[in-house]
């Protein structure tokens, strides 16, 4: 692919590879990789964000059916506790926009208009963020496609994920995906499980069934041709709406994966963006915002004492908050 000319030079100062090359069959899970070890050599910040995972606990929580795990990652503050309202997004610069990347940064310019870059502050090993070239809002039914070529792109060792403006994105008025090797969350185990399923539909080659029993509701949609996958998809996010009354793009977190035989996308419809514990002071505060990853079963806590705390009955009472559960993922079965 030939770099676009309205490309700015900075943009192309950065750039470390470009997918797909012109003439060339370029792997991006091959460039991706060469991306990583490049920037741990030049960007010490990002050396010192992946030698801190090596201090990240994680432990279980299980009882009466539920299953996750909870972990303890204190360079991730700055995002948990990142203030996410209009005022606050309005008066900061966008920590997204190339010219406000760290000096160090590189960055493998994917088709053309988006830029898959290292995360400096990972929850799990080459943890990746892609980022829109230009200054455009978070929104997946405008980019549902391109999300779905990107799943394809990385292949079955990838799980590619969104956040919703308003339900776990740090930057929710600069479109981004976000990528990390499939298998990190527990969700993406428990689906395969047909015990974990109910209620399965079928239309047009698609397959959309609802996950039963896991403390929070989800939908499972699979299916090998991109346009049914995208027409299945857009009912789905045009019924959430009416359901929830959005104006806007309504509440969600999806998971996708390309298997070379078919996507499968796990979305988690959302009634909040943080538990009510988040905005208490003292004892009773609670500093979990979740996000994709931990509707995908791994919590993230950025200080210890929240990590100590964590316990089924807490767990439960953040998935009731702030997502939906099986009654009402039923409710949305039923306007499909």
């Amino acid at each position: 692919m030939a770099i676009n000319d309205g490309i700015s030079a900075e943009l192309r100062r950065r750039l470390y590879a470009v997918f797909p090359e012109e003439g060339e069959a370029s792997l991006l899970a091959d460039q991706v990789a060469g991306l990583l070890a490049r920037q741990k050599e030049s960007w010490p910040a990002l050396d010192a964000g992946c030698a801190a995972l090596k201090a990240v606990r994680v432990r279980e929580i299980c009882g009466d059916g539920l299953a996750v795990k909870v972990q303890f990652n204190p360079q991730r503050i700055v995002s948990m506790s990142a203030p996410v309202d209009p005022e606050s997004i309005r008066r900061r610069p966008c920590f997204l926009c190339p010219e406000n990347l760290p000096v160090e940064q590189r960055a493998i310019l994917y088709r053309g208009e988006y830029l898959i870059l290292c995360n400096p502050a990972p929850i799990f090993p080459g943890h990746l963020t892609i980022v829109h070239i230009r200054h455009l809002p978070q929104s997946l039914p405008d980019y549902l496609g391109i999300f779905l070529r990107l799943a394809e792109d990385f292949g079955p060792r990838m799980t590619v994920f969104y956040n919703g403006p308003h339900c776990g994105a740090s930057a929710p008025d600069h479109l981004h995906f976000q990528a990390v090797a499939a298998g990190f969350m527990p969700v993406e185990e428990e689906v395969r499980d047909l015990r974990n399923r109910a209620r399965v539909l079928r239309r047009n080659g698609v397959t959309i069934c609802r996950t039963e029993g896991l403390g929070r509701g989800a939908l499972v949609i699979v299916g090998e041709n991109e346009a049914g996958v995208t027409a299945a998809v857009g009912e789905i996010l045009r019924e959430l709406g009416r359901l929830t009354e959005s104006a806007f793009e309504p509440m969600l977190n999806v998971l996708c994966t390309h298997t070379g035989e078919f996507w499968r996308l796990i979305l988690f419809p959302r009634l909040k963006h943080r538990p009510d514990a988040y905005f208490r002071e003292g004892e009773a505060s609670l500093l979990v915002s979740p996000g994709a990853v931990d509707m995908g079963g791994l919590l993230i806590t950025s200080r210890e004492e929240d990590f100590r705390a964590m316990n089924p009955e807490l767990v439960r009472g953040i998935f009731r908050e702030t997502a939906f559960d099986d009654a009402k993922i039923d409710a949305l079965l039923d306007l499909l």
